[in-house]
């Protein structure tokens, strides 16, 4: 059973991933929630996300690590992209201004209307709490550009969970630059860079753990710069590419779905594994990092393959069309998150009450609104700037 037609570009090759997709991320916005709700807080806003108190403990738990994610959404981004627009003869299936104008007129329309709606909310906020003025300014450039992952004193300022498509657009531009030279690497050296590839993504985390060892006071700065400057996902992301091509998965292949007779699979066991180490409490630094920037890469590694080869419960349980439909929604959820968490925050200043149930309507919010900009704006926008000039750019 082929996943796609030969040379079709089609997003709805692999539910499963799409349906594991839309799961880490709102794993990630979770936990974006957990952060507010457990930061010491002024009493005027004491009850912000005040329902996340009443969630069974093992949930908060797996809540509070919800930054496990981040490093499986990254693999995932080089795993997909590769299957879509890695051609056999190793190089880029599109011209690379085509590729990267079909990839920022996704992100940046949208990302833009809400940066300049967040900025009058907060730049308050903001001046209140000392930021200066050459912060934000300089800050609000580079988030309005997504270069903000390069600063860490950026990232914070203007809508934090955005670092992640920061970070993204870095590796959409360095992507067509290496796929001849991973696709030039034989099989066999190719599988022992994937092997290699957990080890290298520690090398930052190894050198953060010498200056800031268990016990140490943190610095947000290095946490920031530790984990969200775009260089250091390169290699989750190479990471993803070759999956796709060690596994021949790809849509210029004839590649099979399972028949699924067998009940479980590695990628099953892999994502139960994922779940019992997200249900660990009270992880600390330096030990979160070393977990979520390199030694999980395995497991995810299996989830990936299993899932894109249809093997398993777990590809079996994430494939109905409904999961591909949210799997879609992805890049608007991570760009949404920031202005659900402001609408929160302003709603329990003006009624404290509204804290107690913020945490479901936060969910249910968040997914609607990601329905709305992706099906709504976002494709749409997106199809007619490409009517409107692709053809000038591959010409």
């Amino acid at each position: 059973m082929s996943i796609v037609k030969q040379g079709a570009i089609d997003t709805s090759y692999m539910p499963a991933l799409s349906g594991v997709r839309f799961l880490a991320i709102m794993h990630i916005f979770c936990f974006h929630l957990w952060v507010i709700f457990a930061m010491p807080k002024e009493e005027q806003v004491k009850t912000l996300l005040s329902d996340m108190a009443q969630l069974p403990a093992t949930l908060q738990t797996f809540l509070a690590n919800g930054w496990m994610s981040t490093s499986f959404f990254f693999l995932l981004s080089g795993f997909i992209l590769a299957f879509i627009y890695w051609a056999p003869d190793g190089r880029l299936a599109v011209p690379k201004q085509q590729f990267w104008l079909l990839r920022m007129t996704r992100i940046y329309p949208i990302h833009i209307v809400l940066v300049l709606l967040t900025i009058p909310l907060t730049v308050g906020y903001q001046i209140s709490q000392g930021t200066s003025v050459p912060l934000l300014i300089s800050s609000a450039l580079a988030t309005l550009t997504l270069t903000q992952a390069w600063y860490p004193g950026w990232v914070p300022v203007w809508s934090w969970p955005t670092w992640t498509i920061s970070a993204l657009v870095f590796l959409y531009v360095l992507m067509p630059f290496l796929m001849p030279r991973l696709a030039a690497l034989s099989r066999r050296n190719m599988i022992i860079l994937l092997a290699a590839l957990p080890i290298l993504s520690l090398i930052p985390t190894c050198i953060y753990a010498l200056y800031f060892p268990v016990g140490a006071k943190p610095e947000q700065f290095w946490q920031i710069f530790v984990g969200s400057t775009p260089v250091f996902w390169v290699a989750h992301f190479v990471a993803g590419m070759l999956l796709s091509r060690i596994w021949s998965l790809s849509k210029f292949n004839s590649v099979s779905i399972s028949d699924c007779h067998n009940k479980f699979a590695w990628g099953d066991l892999a994502f139960i594994a994922v779940i019992a180490l997200g249900c660990i409490p009270d992880i600390v630094e330096p030990y979160k990092y070393f977990l979520r920037h390199g030694l999980m890469m395995p497991l995810y590694m299996l989830i990936i393959v299993d899932l894109a080869r249809g093997k398993g419960l777990l590809a079996r349980l994430l494939s109905f069309r409904l999961m591909g439909f949210l799997g879609e929604t992805g890049f608007s959820i991570f760009i949404w998150q920031n202005m659900v968490m402001i609408i929160c925050w302003i709603a329990v200043m003006v009624s404290p009450m509204t804290g107690s149930h913020q945490f479901k309507w936060a969910l249910l919010g968040i997914v609607i609104l990601g329905i709305l900009s992706a099906y709504g704006f976002e494709k749409p926008f997106s199809r007619w700037l490409r009517r409107r000039y692709l053809k000038a750019v591959t010409d």
